[in-house]
């Protein structure tokens, strides 16, 4: 009987709570849409051809290419295919060689050259997969038709050397550091504090609701900028982590979207009754940017919808510009756009945090 008095007790507690019973009820259900909508589609990577061989051998292992990739150019050379790479425009270039068709009449080993964008490593081994798959097919095409024949794949990267596993989840580990304890962390403040009474220490004093929210701007920044640095610190000097960007870059970087979580993290303490709402809520957050900013599927591969919502999370900004400076090399300087947009969503944030702050005491 008292178990069952406990569990009535809770039931009646959270029906007495409708914004959480409003967020256990949608999020499977706002999640599960994003989700199909995001990846519920055939994922066809964009790749360049470069047929250096100009005859069938090369033209019929075009036609293969084709069937499995989405092929946005044929470059006429190497050098403009490896710019294409560097662009963006396309994460991998297959160089067939001149010479192709005539090693697989005379059954000789033929070499193909694939030349893959490392900052995004989880889709250039998605796409060296499926390569050595098309590889593996063509080779037993050509060998029932013309005898003996292998094809030998030699893969680049443009951005080299090649990424190793733990630099692959740089930008998750990042991403997920960055975002979701900072955010968490933060979003029970004011909820903690109304919960424990201090908030009227906080009503009583002369402190505006400006002073309020930027000192706890303030204070939480200042807790866990740390994070940043033992994190980085710990995958270069255990694991070997290199980055080709400078570390000026990535610190600044890093702690611009720090302060964005925490303004984000704020909002929803403000907005929040108690502390199991802005729990749920900053995972609720979370999630989304997650899914679709890029960390694990880049934006541009997603659905129409995706996208949308991939490029109205601040998280997707920040793992642009730190692939581009911990990857590519690139400059904080260059990648000013990333940055702004950054900023902005901060400003909003910390606006709408101190407008919406009650400073009464309920």
């Amino acid at each position: 009987m008292r178990f069952t008095a406990v569990v009535e007790k809770e039931l009646r507690q959270l029906v007495r709570d409708p914004k959480t019973v409003v967020m256990v009820l949608l999020m499977p259900v706002i999640l599960t849409i994003l989700f199909g909508y995001g990846y519920g589609g055939k994922t066809s990577f964009p790749i360049a051809i470069v047929n250096m061989d100009q005859k069938s051998g090369g033209y019929a292992l075009s036609d293969q290419l084709r069937n499995m990739f989405d092929i946005r150019a044929y470059a006429r050379t190497r050098e403009e295919a490896i710019e294409l790479v560097r662009e963006g425009k396309i994460y991998a270039a297959v160089v067939i060689p001149k010479g192709f068709t005539d090693d697989m009449m005379a059954g000789r080993t033929a070499s193909l050259e694939i030349i893959y964008d490392a900052s995004e490593p989880v889709v250039a081994q998605s796409i060296m997969q499926m390569v050595g798959v098309i590889v593996l097919q063509f080779e037993l095409w050509a060998s029932e038709k013309f005898g003996t024949f292998s094809i030998s794949p030699l893969f680049y990267s443009v951005y080299g050397p090649s990424t190793q596993r733990v630099e692959n989840f740089m930008p998750i580990l990042m991403g997920t550091l960055l975002q979701l304890v900072p955010t968490s962390l933060i979003s029970v403040s004011v909820c903690r504090e109304r919960e424990r009474g201090t908030f009227e220490q906080f009503a009583m004093t002369p402190a505006s609701r400006f002073d309020i929210i930027l000192g706890k701007l303030a204070a939480y920044f200042i807790a866990t900028i740390s994070d940043v640095f033992l994190t980085i610190s710990i995958a270069m000097l255990l694991f070997g982590v290199q980055f080709r960007g400078g570390m000026l870059d990535i610190m600044l970087l890093s702690s611009f979207f720090l302060i964005c979580s925490l303004s984000m993290g704020l909002l929803i303490s403000v907005l929040s009754r108690n502390q199991l709402q802005a729990y749920q809520a900053s995972i609720f957050a979370f999630i989304p940017s997650m899914l679709f900013s890029g960390m694990f599927t880049p934006v541009n591969l997603l659905s129409d919808v995706a996208k949308a919502v991939g490029y109205s999370l601040p998280l997707y900004y920040y793992l642009d510009a730190f692939k581009a400076i911990a990857f590519k090399g690139m400059s904080l300087q260059l990648l000013t756009y990333d940055l702004e947009v950054i900023l902005i969503f901060t400003v909003v944030f910390s606006v709408l945090s101190i407008n919406l702050l009650r400073m009464r005491v309920e």
